[in-house]
């Protein structure tokens, strides 16, 4: 399969998305299922109505049989995102320190978990995308901070950094390069000696 030129050097979505299914999450199930050694996992005993954490996947496999409900997490709340949405406008030169993956669980969450949230979705959907727009808008900012050899954006998600990666290695490649230049002009010119001028 041939991909678009912007892929090739980064992952895609669905794979970020696929990367993240790993992580734990509450439910609480509806029915008892007994423990499961798994190869890279294992499932613990599941009873009825009694909070269990499992992995992202094997929630949304166990919601999807209607076998259970997904436990929000406490940062995808109104009152949360709003609180990060503030300090994001607030502080122009850092990131505010959110989940590893919080996009793709937002993601995942929303699109098939939706009818277990306590707040509205769409209240939730809309503060993600402003928080997510700020956040863009910051980090390139923070690239014109690039240096040939360090770049510092603390914080970030993985799908933000994903999405930024094609960027930022072009520009610090360019980066690279024109020092490079510079220092060989530099050791040329030393190599020649002084200048000297007869008046």
């Amino acid at each position: 399969m041939s991909l678009l030129k912007k892929y090739r050097n980064t992952f895609l979505p669905s794979e970020v998305e696929f990367l993240v299914e790993d992580q734990p999450i509450l439910i609480i199930p509806r029915y008892a299922l007994k423990d499961r050694q798994l190869i890279g996992t294992s499932i613990p005993v599941l009873k009825p109505m009694k909070r269990a954490e499992v992995p992202l996947w094997l929630g949304f496999i166990l919601k999807q049989q209607d076998r259970c409900n997904i436990v929000t997490p406490s940062w995808l709340s109104i009152n949360f995102l709003k609180k990060a949405y503030q300090e994001e406008v607030t502080y122009t030169t850092r990131f505010f320190r959110m989940p590893w993956n919080w996009l793709e669980i937002s993601k995942m969450i929303l699109d098939k978990a939706s009818d277990d949230m306590t707040e509205p979705p769409h209240q939730i959907r809309a503060l993600i995308q402003d928080l997510r727009e700020v956040r863009l808008i910051k980090a390139r900012r923070g690239l014109k901070e690039l240096n040939e050899s360090y770049m510092q954006l603390d914080n970030l998600s993985l799908m933000e950094i994903n999405e930024l990666r094609p960027l930022v290695v072009g520009v610090m490649d360019q980066l690279r390069k024109l020092q490079v230049g510079t220092n060989e002009d530099e050791e040329v010119s030393d190599e020649e000696g002084p200048l000297s001028y007869d008046i």
